[in-house]
């Protein structure tokens, strides 16, 4: 009995070895494969690891249950063999049981720390994927920072250039107030004739007719301004009027060399960055710039031309207006003048006729009371005579009534009813044409012409001739439209604006000689570019002539071995078999011929092929060029105008700082007027305050 529960135990704990043994290996499979399987497939880790873990736990139950049941069998059969003794069978089987399920504990537990490991692995995957994009979007950052470091580096060196700009202009304000002040206080003095006059808003020193032989000065720097577009170039009148102690003419003249300066900043800040740029690109970026820069330069000039002759015109339009005004205010006074002198005339006439019908009337008078004698007259002719003179007498007074009337009416004289005396003369110069009651006064209220009458006429005629004399005074003597009237100026600004004239020409063909040269210069690099596109063809061509004539000289030579294979053919008819073996090698020195020539042919194809892609690569190397000089030239003007804008900017924030300062110095200047008036009325008060006698 005892044997036999030995060899039972014996078995058991072999089973339970194995099972262990088994379970082991099992497990080390399987966390392998997870391993694998999560490392190969990152999405579906989770899915497929649950998966296969509870199908290997379902393999491990059914293979633990197998297991049990055959402890059972064997634990019936041998409690039926030993039915006595089952109680004491019992146990062992029980504890292998207990056994049983806290490996099936142990193996779960496993399970689960396999699943968190691949979890875990998982999750480390994933945090280096994010690390990775970190330490991209890091670096990013970090160009960006470098960038905005540059950038911030460029603004604060402009900030820099503007504030030593700034500090400039102030310590220029600065020297303008002293020289200002100096300038109110010499101003006060007796010896004012002898300073020098100074602009108060720009500064400069005008020199004056007064002034002084110049002293010898210490040189100073001064530093030059840009000039703007809009600025225009110095003319001859401002040279004649301001000389040279301006700084504009070296302003002006030191423009070219500030623009290439400019273009030099581009190119030593290009090379500094680093960025490779070819030097024909440089080459080619300079004429295009040269080029623009003389035909802007010539542009400005033909603008300062037209500004010029279109400031001439407009002054000869001036002057033309005027003359036509002259000339119309000559013929309004001509046209009274001549007025005038019709009235006067038609007066002289009226007068005329009341003498001759006088004179008429005393010669008919004379001869009726026989003064005359007249021997052949009757007497009835003589009645006629007189009726006739009387007749013209009337004729002629009712005409110088009525002229009369029309005269007082024009010029509102008026006379009395009583005696018919005339009343004085207003104002004779007045000319006013005030209408009068000349109707209810008129010498028709006696029956004849009378010398009060007459009188009026003459004091009309001589009325007349002052009113004409004095309109003649008005008129002027004018010049001719077409020929220039002789100035009143002084001869330097007459000389100075031809100079102006003079110099706009000039300068306009200066700018289009530079122009001119210019373009010759871009003619003359794309002359360059095209002859070294063509040397590059002719060394392709020259390769292929090479090729060809090698093949033409193999072709010769094939040529004379062929010739010399015919002619030993036809020397050695009589040996057939040496025939046959000079065709076998004819044909072999063929074929071989042939594959050399095919060589040759390929080479020559690649030769061609390689000379087409230089010159294509070629054609696509200028259009690059063509390209980046056309966004070169593009943010070389928006550079431009955005210092321009900003100079700008400073040139209305120191204009605005003038006008504060010239207001604050004139509100100085009448308070310190104000005050020495106060100062001087208390001085007259204290001095006529002690002249009183006490």
């Amino acid at each position: 009995m005892h044997s036999e529960r030995g060899n039972e135990n014996r078995r058991r704990n072999n089973v339970r070895e194995e099972d262990e043994c088994s379970q082991q290996s099992g497990e080390e499979s399987r966390q392998s494969e997870t391993q694998s399987h999560c490392t190969s497939n990152d999405n579906n880790i989770t899915e497929s690891c649950s998966e296969r873990e509870l199908s290997r736990f379902g393999g491990e139950e059914d293979s633990r249950h197998e297991i049990s049941r055959t402890i059972l069998q064997e634990g019936e059969e041998a409690s039926s063999g030993l039915g006595d003794n089952e109680s004491s069978e019992d146990r062992p089987i029980q504890n292998g049981r207990d056994r049983e399920m806290e490996g099936f504990k142990e193996n779960r537990a496993t399970s689960c720390h396999s699943l968190q490991i691949s979890q875990l692995q998982e999750e480390v995957i994933v945090l280096r994927a994010e690390n990775a994009a970190l330490q991209e979007q890091l670096g990013r950052q970090e160009n960006e920072l470098n960038r905005t470091r540059a950038a911030f580096s460029s603004c604060r060196e402009e900030r820099d250039r503007f504030s030593r700009r700034i500090r400039e202009m102030q310590s220029k304000l600065a020297s303008l107030q002293s020289q200002s002040s100096q300038g109110s206080q010499t101003g006060s003095s007796p010896t004012r004739s002898k300073s020098p006059h100074i602009n108060p808003t720009t500064g400069e020193r005008t020199p004056t007719s007064r002034e002084d032989v110049p002293i010898a000065k210490m040189a100073e720097r001064v530093r030059l301004k840009k000039v703007e577009s809009g600025d225009r170039h110095i003319l001859g009148s401002e040279i004649s009027s301001l000389g040279l102690s301006t700084t504009k003419m070296a302003e002006h003249l030191a423009q070219n060399v500030h623009e290439e300066s400019h273009a030099q900043e581009i190119f030593q800040t290009l090379f500094s960055t680093g960025s490779p740029v070819p030097e024909n690109k440089i080459r080619e970026f300079e004429v295009e710039m040269e080029r623009l820069n003389s035909r802007i330069e010539h542009l400005k000039s033909q603008n300062d031309l037209l500004s010029l002759t279109l400031e001439e015109s407009k002054g000869q339009c001036d002057r033309l207006s005027v003359l036509i005004g002259k000339y119309e205010s000559n013929n309004t006074a001509l046209q009274l003048a001549l007025s005038y002198s019709d009235q006067a005339i038609e007066t002289f006439e009226v007068l005329l006729a009341l003498l001759e019908s006088e004179q008429d009337q005393i010669r008919a008078n004379c001869r009726a009371v026989g003064l005359v004698k007249s021997d052949d007259e009757n007497q009835e002719k003589i009645m006629e005579m007189l009726k006739d003179s009387q007749e013209n007498r009337k004729s002629a007074e009712s005409m110088a009534r009525h002229f009369l009337q029309k005269l007082d009416r024009s010029y509102g004289i008026s006379c009395r009813m009583g005696g018919c005396h005339i009343s004085p003369w207003e104002d004779l110069s007045s000319h006013s044409h005030t209408t009068s009651t000349s109707s209810s006064v008129s010498s028709s209220c006696d029956g004849e012409f009378s010398k009060a009458d007459e009188r009026r006429l003459r004091d009309y005629i001589t009325q007349l001739k002052n009113d004409r004399s004095a309109v003649r005074t008005t008129v002027v003597e004018l010049e001719s439209v077409y020929v220039d009237p002789t100035s009143k100026d002084p001869p330097p600004i007459i000389d100075a604006q031809k100079l102006d004239l003079e110099n706009a020409v000039l300068m306009q063909e200066l700018m289009a000689i530079k122009e001119e040269k210019a373009e010759f210069k871009a003619q003359v690099y794309l002359l360059e570019k095209e002859k070294t596109s063509l040397e590059l063809q002719l060394s392709s061509r020259e390769a292929q002539e090479q090729a060809y004539l090698v093949q033409i000289e193999h072709f010769k030579s094939e040529l004379q071995e062929q010739a010399e294979l015919i002619n030993k053919l036809k020397s050695s008819n009589s040996n057939q078999k040496a025939l046959n073996i000079d065709e076998s090698e004819a044909t072999e020195k063929v074929s071989k011929l042939k594959a050399r020539i095919q060589e040759l042919v390929q080479t020559i194809e690649k030769v061609t092929k390689n000379s087409e892609m230089s010159a294509q690569q070629s054609v696509e190397f200028v259009n690059d060029l063509k390209r980046t000089n056309s966004a070169l030239v593009i943010a070389f003007e928006k550079a431009k105008k955005k210092q321009q804008t900003k100079v700008k900017k400073l040139e209305l924030q120191m204009s605005s700082l003038t006008e504060r300062h010239n207001a604050q110095v004139r509100m100085l200047k009448q308070r310190i007027a104000m005050l020495e008036g106060e100062t001087g009325h208390r001085l007259l008060q204290t001095s006529s305050s002690s002249d009183l006698p006490i």
